[in-house]
């Protein structure tokens, strides 16, 4: 099985970045593997072994990271892995290679890590590590893609404590889908902010660290006006850890990390009378992404709300391939959900 591993190339999808090559010659893919598949304590090596070799064979995406000392250049293999009789888990490789003696010189691996975990917090909180290390062409090019969020609240006092605290936020975003603007001491930027919301594609979000934007409230009206189809999450933690934790929790309950209902294959075609249920993962000016999802059972509906919804209107149509004869947005979930009538 080792074998399969000698000379591997691993690329990545971010330009300029050329891929890199685990080593051929036996001892030092042995040396690899013994090194990572030893699981802590607390995980079962039936579950480890199968996700971290899934890691290295078959991974997801492969991330480029910021070499540490004593090292020319690492990397992160990522691949979420399905067991069997088990839930899906969040299994991430890096290895580091030694700086090379010459242009022609066989890789040397400097040191090789694993880690496994399955809660989606957990995962979430892997992720954005891997943001924090990544190089800066890397957490560029994954935030290309991403949908647009505002965060507001955060300035000096905040750096006093933690000088990484935006890149911090960039990467709980990041790992949700989101690229996140930051918007320091928001009181004194209240009509900045609204006039940029009302400018190009609204955000999907708007995050409030409330103990830090006192002044500012009006800005969720303002919000909620100009972007019907977005969603406000607010959060009360004075300490900015805590706060972080809170708003990636609160973007999990908002279906950031709820996997659709249908995955896989071909979408059966709704029929006249049938209602389904959606949650907004993201979103454009050509709609909204959607998923599946099941009734939340408030019952608190509201009217029909096509007029005022258009992007949602369109996610559904972009899913589904036909329009529905009504929508209607509940008005109590937290997690942006949608009724089609078709």
């Amino acid at each position: 099985m080792l074998a399969e591993l000698a000379g591997r190339e691993f690329r990545f999808a971010v330009p300029g970045i050329p891929p890199v090559r685990l080593p051929r010659d036996r001892q030092s893919l042995d040396n690899i593997w013994k090194t990572i598949s030893h699981p802590p304590a607390g995980h079962a090596e039936a579950a480890w072994h199968p996700a971290v070799w899934t890691a290295l064979t078959l991974p997801t995406t492969c991330i480029p990271l910021t070499p540490t000392q004593g090292a020319d250049r690492a990397f992160a293999s990522v691949a979420t892995v399905d067991l069997p009789n088990r839930t899906p888990v969040l299994a991430i490789v890096k290895v580091s290679f030694a700086a090379m003696k010459s242009r022609f010189a066989p890789p040397v691996v400097a040191t090789a890590s694993a880690t496994v975990v399955s809660g989606v917090d957990e995962m979430a909180e892997q992720l954005e590590e891997l943001f924090v290390q990544a190089l800066p062409q890397a957490r560029s090019a994954a935030q290309r893609s991403s949908n647009k969020a505002i965060w507001l609240g955060g300035g000096s006092t905040v750096a006093a404590i933690d000088v990484t605290w935006r890149t911090r936020i960039e990467a709980m975003g990041a790992a949700m889908g989101l690229r996140i603007e930051i918007v320091e001491d928001p009181a004194r930027h209240v009509r900045d902010v609204e006039a940029n919301l009302g400018r190009a594609t609204p955000p999907a979000y708007m995050l409030m660290w409330r103990s830090m934007s006192r002044g500012a409230e009006r800005l969720v009206d303002t919000f909620c006006r100009i972007c019907l189809d977005g969603a406000v999450v607010q959060f009360d933690e004075a300490n900015f850890h805590d706060a972080l934790v809170e708003a990636r929790l609160a973007l999990i309950e908002h279906g950031r990390a709820e996997p659709p209902i249908n995955g896989g294959g071909g979408r059966r075609p709704p029929v006249a009378g049938e209602e389904r249920f959606y949650i907004k993962t993201g979103g454009s000016k050509a709609g909204d992404r959607l998923v599946e999802v099941a009734d939340c059972g408030h019952e608190q509906w509201g009217g029909d709300a096509r007029r005022k919804a258009p992007r949602a209107l369109m996610g559904v149509q972009r899913l589904e391939g036909v329009s529905p004869e009504s929508l209607f947005r509940c008005a109590k979930c937290s997690k942006h959900r949608w009724r089609a009538r078709f």
